[in-house]
Formats: structure tokens, C-alpha cells, sequence
């Protein structure tokens, strides 16, 4: 395994873009049958959190694994440190973008990757941006895993550590609901949490939506661990809970659909008074790439 660390200038909108660097491990024999996982980290934690991960999966499945430090967090907040968050605080909305994009500059760097085997992992905020990269990018991945997941912004009276610190219009809350926009979640999703989170509400975020995506017909695989705090202690850890989760599936996923990036798709999302347009065919940083017009 060789690693290698790139970066790029965010998306911004009108707004000059910011660098996000990115690490990426990279298979001793890179090929044209080499798929490509997108590692999203938590909130206030630097991209080397999932790096265990990251070494367990990248020869042993012949995958190009990818941690983009997406902004307000870890060393893009504090590059000596490498923890905290800023406030206020974005909420996981550009920094799904800056994850995409991460995945989108090495897909560029290596075109011959297989494309049918693009995967996206995340933990805590990591697994919101894991799951709202799949309603963003719904054409994209063979499927998806989220750990103890934000899912929402919390209502009143929820507890999460670090709260944004600022108030919401109902579009930017729309736009980060992964339950009510799930219903565009194309591939598998796979789900973990522990049953007493104290920083994610199990029964208002992994539980909840479980229930809504098997109501929604979509293919779901969720383990609950019984008495498992937020990083699934004491009961097991994320990457015990990963290696008991993914060994067939790292082998035998595959997407049939062309994805979005190569596709140029176009990509609309109804959020309250708004709608929101992606357009894959834009560059990492190009202004145009989303913008959002009246319902």
C-alpha cells in the first residue's frame, strides 16, 4: 500500500475556495479492476480517523481508499492539533460536497478505476455525509455504510455535542434530512449504531430511519449493539464492527448504473421552498456546480 496526499479548492459558490487536502491509500498493484472508497470522518476529528479502515480494506479488496479533510473540522480547524470544529458551523452540507469532490479529482486522476465498485463510508457526521452523498450523487455508489449516523438536524431537546451554533432556514434543514429525502437512495445501505449513544440519539437517528427505508422498499442490512455508547464501546469498536460488517460485500458489490460524475447527470432536490440543482458536469470548484431556485 502507498499513500499519497492531494489537494483541491472547495466548491464555494460565489466565494473563493478554501484547499481540501485529502489522503488517499493507494493498492500495491493498482488496476483497471481497483474500485474506489470515499472515508468520511466525524465531526471535530481529522480524515486519519478512519486510516485503520482505510489499511484494513485498501490491498486486501484492491480498493483506492480516500479521506478528504472536508472543512470546519480537524486540521482544516486546527492544523497543528487536528481536533475541534468552528462555529458557526456548516452541518455537513459543503462538506458533503468537499467529500465528493475528493472522490471526484481521483476518479479524474485515475480513469481506469472500475467505476461500478464506488463505495462511501462514514462515521457519526461522517455516516450524515455518507448518506447525503447518496441522495446527492444517487447514481454513484454500490453501496453505502453508515456508523451511529447523524441523520437530521437535531430538534430541540436532542443531545449532540458541539452543536452548529447557528439557526437554520427550513430549505438548509430540508437539505441535510436524510429521511425525508431517502426515498432517492438507490443502492444498499448498511447501518451500525450503539443502543445508548450518548452523542446521537439511536432511537431519533439509526433506529428512525432504519424503520423508513424498509418502508420505502430500499435494501437495508443494520446491526444494533446492545448497549454500545457512540463509538460502540464497550460492546466492540467501528472497526471491529466494519470487518464483521464488510468482508463479502467489499468483494462483491457492484454498481449498474453509470454514475452521476461520468454521467454529467443533473440532479434536482426538493427541499421546502427551494430546490436544489447539482450539475455533475461542473468542476470540483466551479461556481455553477449547485445552485438553488425557487419551489
Amino acid at each position: 500500500m502507498k499513500e499519497l496526499e492531494f489537494s483541491f479548492l472547495s466548491v464555494n459558490g460565489n466565494s473563493p475556495g478554501q484547499k481540501i487536502v485529502s489522503t488517499a491509500c493507494i493498492p500495491e498493484n493498482l488496476s483497471e479492476k481497483t474500485g474506489i472508497m470515499l472515508f468520511c470522518h466525524g465531526w471535530g476529528n481529522p480524515r486519519n480517523q478512519n486510516f485503520d479502515k482505510m489499511k484494513y480494506s485498501c490491498d486486501a479488496f484492491d480498493l483506492l481508499c480516500v479521506a478528504p479533510e472536508y472543512r470546519m473540522s480537524g486540521y482544516a480547524f486546527d492544523p497543528e492539533k487536528g481536533a475541534g470544529w468552528s462555529q458557526p458551523y456548516d452541518l455537513s452540507f459543503m462538506q458533503t460536497f468537499d467529500c465528493l469532490n475528493a472522490l471526484r479529482f481521483l476518479l479524474d486522476l485515475y480513469p481506469f478505476l472500475d467505476r461500478k465498485r464506488i463505495f462511501v463510508y462514514g462515521g457519526s457526521q461522517g455516516g450524515h455525509i455518507a448518506l447525503l452523498s447518496s441522495i446527492f450523487a444517487p447514481s454513484t455508489f454500490a453501496f453505502l455504510y453508515a456508523s451511529c449516523p447523524l441523520t437530521h438536524i437535531p430538534e430541540e431537546g436532542e443531545v449532540l455535542d458541539g452543536y452548529a451554533g447557528r439557526d437554520f432556514s427550513e430549505a438548509e434543514k430540508s437539505v441535510r434530512n436524510v429521511p425525508e429525502h431517502c426515498s432517492s437512495i438507490r443502492c444498499p445501505v448498511y447501518l451500525d449504531a450503539g443502543t445508548m449513544d450518548e452523542a446521537v440519539s439511536f432511537s431519533l437517528h439509526a433506529e428512525k430511519l432504519e424503520k423508513i427505508l424498509k418502508k420505502e422498499n430500499k435494501q437495508i442490512t443494520s446491526i444494533w449493539y446492545e448497549g454500545g455508547r457512540h463509538d460502540l464501546s464497550p460492546v466492540t469498536n467501528r472497526l471491529e464492527a466494519y470487518k464483521k460488517m464488510m468482508p463479502e460485500v467489499l468483494k462483491n458489490a457492484r454498481n449498474t448504473q453509470k454514475d452521476d460524475f461520468l454521467a454529467g447527470n443533473i440532479v434536482k432536490i426538493k427541499c421546502a421552498d427551494k430546490i436544489l440543482i447539482i450539475d455533475w458536469s461542473k468542476g470540483l470548484s466551479d461556481k455553477d456546480l449547485f445552485h438553488w431556485e425557487k419551489a
